[in-house]
Parts: C-alpha cells; structure tokens; sequence
C-alpha cells in the first residue's frame, strides 16, 4: 500500500491508499493503539475491485496526535473532510465499531458523501465512565496531563492490558497472538496517543448513532459477530428497525472483529454489498446468515 498524508487543520492525517475502481474509505474503531491496520486482513482483498483508503484517525496510528480535546464532532468532520478533499467523489465506507456513529452522522448531513455504508459491530451504548457533568472536564484534565494521566495510561496500554482488551474482541482466544497485541501497544505507545484516549474514557468520543441513523439515505450492511463482546448482536435488532434501509449478516465463531477473525467471509459480503448483489431487505426485517 502507498503511504499518505492529509494536511487537515494543520495536522498530518495518515492514510494508506491501494488498488484500483469506485473507492472504498475504510475507518477502525476508537480503542488504545488504534489504527488503518485493523483491516489488514481485508485490504488487499477489496483493492482487488476498488480503490481502498483506510485512514488513521486524528490521535491514532501514524496521524499527528496534538495535544487537544478530541471529541466525537473532531472526527465527523474529518470524514466529511477527508472524503470531499482526498476522495473527492461519493464513496463506500466500512467504519467499526464507534466510527459508524461518526460516519452515520456525517451521512446523515450530506447525503452526497456516501455510496454503501458496513458498520462492523457498530457502538450505540455510551462507552465513557459514569461521571457527573462537573466532574468530566477535571477527569479530562487528570488524565490528559503528562504524570497524571500518563502512569494510567501506561498501565493500560501495556502487553498485559491490551491482551486482555483483545481477547474480549475474538472469539477464539488463539487468534490473539503475540505479533498482534505487539502491533496494537506499538501504536498505542506512539507520542500524544494518550490525549484521544483521554477524550474517550469521559464520553467526549460518544455520538448518539440511533439519532443521526434513520436520517441515513445510503443502504446499510450491518456485520455482526455472533459472540461479540461488549456490543451483543442483540443491539442489532433496534438498529435495524430504525434504519431506513439496513442488512444484517450474522457470522457465527467470530467476535466484535468479525472483520479480522473471520475475514474471508467479511470481505466476500462486503464486495457482494458493494457490487449490489444483496438483495435490499424488506423495512424492519432481522435476516440471520
């Protein structure tokens, strides 16, 4: 893949670009180590037919990280950026898990952006701590702080910590590998990556997705993994109701990485999906595969 970078208010956003026809922005999940290569298990499959951009989020990855507040509005805008600045023409997108409250936002206020729409276990359920409203800006503060903020931060993203976060994503603790959790702590351990996870841990990272999702125009394909852990496939059945036009694939031995530990299934409906070769299912109907 050829390596890139978006000048965005005046910090470089990381993206890798491969393949060539109609483009395809692909968007990971907000978790310590995050980045673009989440879907390094789908990459190479989708740029057989498409063009594929998977970015790297403001504060993730090899994107600059500043210190700042991050919040949920931060990243819908650079989408939207992203995709009228770089991509510059209506496009598929795959975001998992809290990116898909991003993206159905950003959908839902420029019904131009987006081609077909995956959400992978998409997060609908707040995932910030219980905190009463005048006590969020101090944690923020606490936890932002370099000395402060930076020995729980170290805490959590160590190999012992983030094996742990993983193994709550797979099904099959074996696909947990040494190489993997090393993957994601080197990306966590990147300068400035505990300011986004500051913004995550108080809820400045949430979005309500039930809200901006029935106003979503573009067919959805929502991919879940049968035993996904936090995010149940049981949370599907209101989002499907309240979506205007959604899918649904259940994929069994697979968890909230559907994408990665069961990827040759994920990507062979992704390019069914994008190619219109999944039947539109009628309003408010849960189809289980």
């Amino acid at each position: 893949m050829a390596s890139n970078y978006h000048i965005w208010r005046r910090n470089n956003v990381h993206y890798e670009k491969k393949g060539l026809g109609d483009p395809i922005l692909l968007i990971h999940n907000i978790y310590p180590g995050a980045s673009h290569q989440e879907f390094r298990r789908n990459v190479d499959y989708l740029a057989r037919t498409h063009t594929v951009y998977a970015i790297d989020l403001l504060g993730f990855g090899d994107s600059d990280a500043p210190r700042r507040r991050y919040t949920a509005r931060l990243y819908i805008d650079l989408i939207q950026d992203f995709c009228r600045e770089v991509i510059r023409q209506r496009t598929d997108v795959v975001a998992a898990g809290l990116s898909c409250a991003y993206v159905s936002q950003a959908a839902s206020e420029d019904v131009c952006l987006f081609g077909y729409i995956v959400f992978i276990c998409p997060r609908s359920e707040p995932t910030g701590l219980d905190l009463p409203r005048w006590a969020v800006p101090i944690r923020h503060f606490s936890l932002a702080t370099r000395g402060l903020g930076s020995g729980f931060y170290e805490t959590v993203t160590s190999s012992y910590s983030l094996s742990q976060y993983l193994l709550g994503c797979f099904h099959n603790p074996k696909a947990v590998t040494k190489p993997l959790v090393e993957l994601v702590r080197a990306n966590a351990r990147r300068e400035g990556s505990m300011y986004a996870y500051a913004g995550l841990l108080v809820g400045y990272l949430d979005w309500p997705l039930l809200k901006s999702l029935p106003k979503v125009a573009s067919r959805i394909l929502l991919i879940w993994g049968r035993q996904a852990r936090p995010t149940p496939v049981e949370h599907s059945v209101r989002l499907v109701a309240m979506a205007r036009r959604c899918n649904l694939r259940v994929i069994e031995e697979a968890g909230a990485w559907v994408h990665d530990e069961q990827s040759a299934q994920v990507n062979r409906l992704i390019e069914q999906f994008t190619a219109g070769e999944i039947e539109e299912a009628p309003a408010r109907k849960v189809e289980i595969q």
